[in-house]
């Protein structure tokens, strides 16, 4: 069978697993950051560090994910149909997650990064859950998430280690590279549905924070901790070329200028509102009054009561220069 011919069985497969009168087939959203970052922020190996302490506390099924069980199962069969030969379909909602790992791997991702990390954003931010299914595919090797991504969505030009595609809710995961990634990308997957709306420099570094992180003690959520993003961003303030926060925040060229020192500034940024302990209620705030700032600059200061955006960015940086490096 020819690739496009597989692909456009996947298209329709998908569109035969939603609700009658949705829109699938959205605008393309840019593929994950790595593959657009500059060579600086490319960690020297081929993986991210691995999320840590991934292992949360079990919960009863939602009556929400339950109602979506049926949808998800209609996925599963229509994903059965299309995938490689090989692979594997595991449902638990809202996710429907497949791949070329033996059903027991499946199943340990899901149960120690997939459903922890759904459960400690729920805690944290989430207002709106899921109300269709997510789709994680995860592949077992380069080679074959690289062929998969061709193969099923004609990607060709993909990250080495995964991306989120909005318009077919699904999750694209070379596995390999550990489960750093896939916790960025279920971020993403998650603010599509509970705040769609949030501009890049937010849901990338809210996404970026996620790449290395733990759960909270009392299990109230998820904290990031200091990874690889940190040496480039002290290298660049030290040497004067990070620009200010409040143009990070309200500039809207996320994606167009320094795209990489964008990510880690905005990680970063995420991670020192999380160690001022206001990052959950600017999140809130943020989406709940998102058509008074779009940006979400007026809402920074809001949650920071006192300071200004001369004084925030000379707090940040010194805060930056005072982390140590991540271990190797």
């Amino acid at each position: 069978m020819t690739p496009w011919r597989k692909v456009l069985l996947f298209e329709l497969a998908l569109l035969g697993g939603v609700a009658a009168g949705l829109l699938v087939w959205l605008a393309r959203y840019q593929q994950e950051q790595s593959a657009a970052e500059a060579p600086a922020l490319v960690p020297p190996t081929a993986s991210r560090p691995e999320n840590l302490s991934m292992q949360g506390p079990a919960r009863r099924q939602s009556s929400a994910e339950a109602e979506l069980a049926p949808l998800c199962r209609r996925e599963a069969r229509a994903l059965q149909k299309c995938l490689p030969s090989g692979c594997h379909v595991l449902v638990h909602p809202p996710f429907v997650v497949a791949g070329n790992l033996a059903p027991e791997e499946l199943r340990r991702w899901i149960q120690r990064t997939i459903l922890p990390a759904y459960r400690a954003m729920q805690r944290s931010y989430l207002k709106r859950l899921p109300d269709e299914p997510v789709i994680v595919l995860l592949f077992a090797d380069a080679a074959s998430y690289r062929r998969a991504a061709e193969e099923l969505f004609a990607d060709r030009d993909v990250s080495p280690y995964g991306y989120y595609k909005p318009s077919q809710r699904t999750l694209v995961m070379n596995i390999a590279t550990g489960g750093g990634t896939l916790v960025h990308e279920l971020t993403h997957a998650l603010l599509h549905f509970d705040f769609p709306q949030a501009p890049d420099w937010f849901n990338e570094g809210l996404g970026s924070l996620h790449e290395q992180c733990r759960f909270l003690p009392d299990g109230s959520g998820l904290e990031g901790l200091v990874n690889w993003r940190l040496p480039a961003l002290q290298q660049a303030i030290r040497q004067g070329h990070l620009r200010p926060l409040r143009e990070l925040v309200t500039a809207g060229d996320f994606r167009t200028r320094q795209v990489g020192l964008n990510y880690a500034q905005a990680r970063y940024f995420c991670m020192y509102l999380q160690n001022q302990g206001v990052l959950r209620r600017f999140y809130r705030r943020f989406r709940e009054r998102f058509k008074e700032d779009p940006t979400g600059g007026r809402f920074v200061l809001e949650v920071l009561p006192g300071t200004t955006w001369a004084q925030l960015d000379q707090d940040f940086r010194r805060w930056v220069l005072g982390l140590p490096h991540p271990a190797p």
